[in-house]
Parts: C-alpha cells; structure tokens; sequence
C-alpha cells in the first residue's frame, strides 16, 4: 500500500477505531446514582471525584470524603453529609473533559457511544442501498423492456417521494432499533444507486468487449456476474461514501426528531436535542456531537473524492 493510499484510509480508520474500542474505554454514559444538583450540569474540563456505591452506580461531587456514617461530598455551597451511602469502591478523581449533560452523564462517553451508533446505521444503510440499487440497476439496464420500463417507473415513483417524509414513514415502521432505522435509510437510498449503475450497465454494453462476450454465447446472467460486475467497482467505490455520508446524516435527523433508535439507544442526534433545550448555558451538549458530525460527514465524503481522483485505464476495475 502507497503512502497515498495510507494518508487516505487514515481518517476512516481513525473514526473505526474511536468507534469500536472508545466506548470501552470511556467513562460510564449513565448518570450518577448519587450528585448534587449544582454538579449535574459541568462544563467541559471540570475535574470531579467519583465513587461507586452500593446497590449499583457511583456518586460524583467536586470533592468526596468515606466517614464513618457514609459520604461527606463538597459543592459549592459547603460539605453535605449523605448517610446510609456506602462507598464499595476507591475515590477515583476523574477529568470530564467535554462536561457532562443535564443528568449528570458524562458527554465523552455519550459521544464515543453514538459514534459506534452512527457509523453501524451508515455501514449497514450502505451496503442495503449498494446492493440493492446495483442488483435492480443491472437488472434494468440488461432485462427485457417490459421489466426495464416497470423497474424505472418504481424508481421514479420513489425519487418524486420527499426523502425525509419517505424515512419518517418507513422509521414509524421500523422504530426500535438501530437496525431497524439502517434498513429504512437504506430502503429509502438506493435508487441513486440504482440510476447511476443502469447508466453505467448501459456504457459498457456498448463497448467492444461486451460485444465478444455476447458473441461467445454467454447469458445475461454470466455476462452481468463475470464481466459487468467488476467494471462497476469503481462506480460503486465512489457512489458508498456518498450514500454512507448521506446515510449518517439522515439518521442523526431522525434521532434528533425522536425516530431513530430505541431505549438505551446513543446518538449524536439525540444529543443534539437534548442539547439544544439547554442552551446557551448548557452550549457544549450540542457543540462537541454537531462538531464531530461535521468531521465525521468530511472524512466520509473524501473518501469518494480519493476514489473518484485515482487514475484508472479503461476496463480495468
């Protein structure tokens, strides 16, 4: 692999990486069993003491001491007594580096968790759009009129459907899981897929190579399998990162209306909401996901930007 090649893939692995080992390495994303009031909502960078506690969870304060009755925790209004709270575990002092949102759940962990949310909805609403917009793109290009004008009047149909209504549609129906929403965006984003690939099904059945292969006697089917599949790789290498850029985007849209993903369920979206009831005291709820969006959406897209730049000969895949 080129040093180009490696500079390129750096970004998306990057993103990989943070989303598949982050979260394990992160702080716990649900709330504090035990915390002040005035310690709920902290801004980023704030150092505080955390300690779990019996029955499950952990308490957090600017500053905990272990008495003899329970916990002594410090605010900003002076030291508290909490008794009948007992520590099962040493004072840890931890660095919230992006603060914590308004239950007192630390965004960095939030983050991490929805990165692995976001990237899993792209990666699968990508490969049902790819496979299913080449396979009906194919089939229109190199079937029988009859099916051609049937498969292009579908697609027609779906293309003058507003996309967003289409998704809210199809995320009622869906609703529930992250799986569940990957497939309505999915469904709802192959039929560029699908134009795209018949226009190129339809170049190379022009070309002379195509022409050979035909006169040996070869079927549609072996002729699309063997010989118009591979030409389509770089197509479709280009169009992915395009569809899962789209497809990322379009679920932190439903997760920020309240469609996407189920209880339990972490998205840069559904952060963004919550942040956005909180501002501008509570800016960095919103900022830091909408921020990592952005990059997240840039590295995608330059990934088909790298794709659609590399030199290639004719007919090579």
């Amino acid at each position: 692999m080129t040093a180009g090649a490696r500079s390129k893939l750096f970004g998306p692995g990057t993103l990989l990486a943070v989303a598949v080992i982050g979260p394990f390495l992160a702080a716990s994303p649900d709330p504090p069993t035990v915390a002040l009031s005035a310690a709920q909502l902290l801004p980023p960078g704030f150092v505080a003491q955390e300690v779990p506690v019996a029955g499950g969870g952990y308490a957090r304060a600017p500053a905990i001491v272990v008495s003899e009755t329970g916990l002594r925790v410090r605010s900003d209004r002076g030291w508290r007594d909490l008794p009948g709270v007992r520590p099962t575990g040493p004072v840890v002092t931890r660095r919230l580096w992006l603060g914590t949102d308004h239950q007192g759940r630390s965004l960095l962990a939030r983050t991490l968790h929805g990165a692995r949310t976001s990237l899993l909805v792209g990666a699968v609403a990508t490969l049902m759009a790819v496979v299913l917009g080449t396979a009906l793109g194919v089939v229109s290009a190199l079937g029988t009129p009859r099916l051609t004008t049937m498969l292009g009047i579908g697609t027609d149909g779906l293309l003058a459907l507003p996309r967003l209504l289409l998704l809210l549609l199809l995320g009622v129906l869906l609703r529930g899981s992250t799986i569940g929403v990957a497939a309505a965006i999915g469904l709802a984003s192959w039929m560029e897929i699908s134009r795209l690939v018949e226009a190129e099904v339809r170049r190379l059945d022009a070309l002379p190579f195509v022409a050979a292969v035909r006169g040996s006697g070869a079927g549609k089917f072996r002729l699309a399998l063997r010989h118009v599949l591979p030409n389509l790789l770089p197509v479709l290498a280009v169009a992915a990162p395009l569809v899962a850029t789209e497809a990322i985007l379009l679920e932190s849209t439903l997760s920020f209306l309240g469609i996407a993903g189920g209880a339990g369920t972490t998205s840069w979206g559904q952060i963004v909401a919550d942040g956005q009831r909180l501002m501008p005291s509570g800016w960095w709820i919103a900022v830091f996901p909408g921020v990592l969006l952005c990059v997240t959406a840039l590295v995608v897209h330059g990934l088909a930007r790298a794709e659609a730049d590399r030199p290639r000969s004719l007919g090579s895949p």
